[in-house]
């Protein structure tokens, strides 16, 4: 199980890396045709589009994982720590079922329209619509491991798999 999820976070946060550097480029290389050539590429600024649409999905099941998502816990934090834990394992329940929702209904959308192609690129569009119930799993996979790790010890994330003292940091996390 342990090399499982660890091998999803470094799996997850090495995508997102080049996803994003993919982005920064892409943007930085159209912004210069664009305002120095006055040369503009549609299929760019659809690609780019659609980068920017994975790391959304993609990082919010890393961000998932990593517990980096936006969570208002005054009342649970007045609970004992048995209620903390139903709270958590209901939290985890209820994204699982919302990304189930997710997954079926965008299988459904890719179904009916994922063989009409993209007007720019011509790439058939549910290639682009494949981000989200796959993205849904990976969320369906965490949630499911946190679930699991209410009870058993499952390894912590090791956000963008480096610690501060190899970034040169001294004292560690």
């Amino acid at each position: 199980m342990k090399k499982l999820v660890l091998g999803t976070d470094r799996f997850l946060s090495t995508f997102g890396i080049a996803l994003n550097a993919v982005l920064a480029g892409g943007v930085v290389i159209s912004v210069i045709l664009r305002y120095f050539f006055s040369i503009a590429f549609v299929e760019s600024e659809e690609l780019l589009t659609m980068v920017f649409v994975a790391t959304t999905f993609f990082g919010s099941a890393l961000g998932l994982r990593e517990g980096d998502h936006i969570a208002i816990t005054n009342f649970v934090d007045l609970a004992g720590k048995r209620s903390r834990r139903v709270f958590a394992i209901i939290c985890q329940v209820v994204i699982i079922i919302v990304s189930l929702v997710m997954v079926y209904y965008s299988i459904r959308m890719i179904a009916k329209v994922g063989r009409v192609p993209s007007p720019a690129t011509g790439i058939k569009r549910g290639w682009y619509y494949a981000i989200i119930p796959v993205s849904s799993v990976f969320t369906i996979f965490y949630s499911a491991v946190d679930i699991v790790g209410q009870f058993i010890v499952i390894p912590p994330p090791n956000k963008g798999f480096m610690d501060d003292s190899e970034l040169g940091f001294k004292g560690g996390k």
